[in-house]
């Protein structure tokens, strides 16, 4: 699906609303320098979030909301890195926590990290159809619209908040009441209150603390309140804070758009020479995977037999057709998906009139490999 840009032209709302007008599936990219997340669609309804900050890992998210300790933490880790599981996974069955408590643990991280970028002022997006690994993905969506009206909730918080901690280079020192209160206070306030030994700024502190920055803002700003926390100095702003971009920043952000426009243009292939082609599966979706599928998929999904031109696969209706194609570049970019110059039983025949082995017969030694 051909739709790009930046940010400053295209706030995280309107994006949001775009993939559902368009009951898009696949995954929306969303850069900023070295930062980048992925918000899943399937069938224009929210089902996953992904980031590279490490910051915004779902086990970061478990300890700074209390369900999980650094010790329990590590070891869930270990046995990601021996077995090769997701954390959530490695979660249930080594019984550190309830599955339902993973889901909704996972469900609140996915909606922390889409709000977090309704405060990207800058950056660039582009649309792929691509899906996380299915344990990523949620049984149950998330509202757009929810999350939209959120989105425009942490802007408003964050606006008032910076009325007081008005940058990042706000320096901050414990108050009269940091030693008091601690039993009332979240798991994520006594981290902060933690960090806090002698002066340090807000950049500093979270730093050390990490996770959603508007969580950790709004956490600081009631401790300031509650008088925990205290401000002891405004400094000058500079340019290396968090939500401010420096002029290498800003020719990257356009690198990057360029780049991604660029790589689309080139990679583009006529469709009316794949609609000659004959697509098979190699490995068919799981049956899970199909429950969750829209019967629109599942009934294209269907007619890529082997025997059905991908002309004739397609659905005359253009909308519909847009998102078969997107559905397409998904399953081939999964490797799931062959394409073949000729129907399977000619190619069989052919093969038998030649006394050609079967396991010799280049299909079939593509299926064996990727079996």
């Amino acid at each position: 699906m051909e739709f790009s840009g930046r940010l400053a032209a295209f706030p995280m709302a309107d994006l949001l609303q775009w993939a559902r007008n368009e009951a898009c599936t696949g995954a929306l990219v969303i850069r900023r320098s070295h930062r980048e997340k992925r918000v899943y669609f399937s069938a224009g309804q929210v089902v996953g979030c992904m980031s590279n900050d490490p910051a915004e890992f779902f086990g970061q998210y478990l300890l700074l909301h209390g369900r999980l300790d650094e010790a329990r933490l590590s070891q869930a880790l270990s046995f990601c890195t021996t077995r090769g599981v997701r954390l959530g996974v490695a979660l249930r069955e080594m019984g550190l926590l309830p599955a339902e408590v993973i889901q909704r643990s996972l469900r609140a991280q996915i909606e922390d990290q889409i709000c977090d970028l309704f405060l990207w002022k800058r950056g660039v997006f582009y649309f792929v159809a691509e899906l996380p690994p299915e344990e990523e993905i949620l049984p149950e969506p998330i509202n757009v619209l929810g999350l939209v009206m959120e989105g425009g909730r942490w802007l408003d918080e964050t606006s008032r908040i910076r009325r007081v901690l008005v940058h990042d280079d706000v320096v901050l020192r414990r108050g009269e009441l940091a030693d008091r209160g601690a039993a009332e206070r979240t798991p994520l306030e006594c981290r902060i209150v933690a960090a806090v030994e002698g002066e340090r700024t807000l950049d500093e502190v979270y730093q050390k603390v990490k996770g959603s920055y508007f969580r950790f803002l709004e956490s600081t700003f009631r401790l300031c309140i509650d008088r925990a926390l205290d401000v002891a100095e405004v400094r000058d702003s500079v340019e290396r804070t968090t939500h401010e971009l420096s002029v290498y920043d800003l020719l990257l952000e356009q690198a990057t758009e360029e780049q991604a426009l660029v790589a689309r243009r080139h990679m583009a292939v006529p469709l009316q020479l794949l609609e000659r082609s004959y697509p098979v599966w190699v490995e068919e979706p799981a049956t899970e995977e199909r429950t969750r599928m829209p019967a629109r998929a599942r009934d294209f999904y269907a007619r890529l037999d082997g025997r059905t031109p991908l002309g004739e696969a397609f659905s005359s209706d253009l909308r519909q057709r847009g998102r078969e194609m997107d559905l397409l570049l998904l399953q081939l970019e999964k490797g799931r998906l062959a394409i073949l110059p000729a129907p399977v039983d000619r190619l069989e025949a052919q093969a038998e009139e030649r006394g050609q082995p079967a396991l010799q017969r280049w299909w079939r030694r593509m299926f064996r490999l990727a079996s």
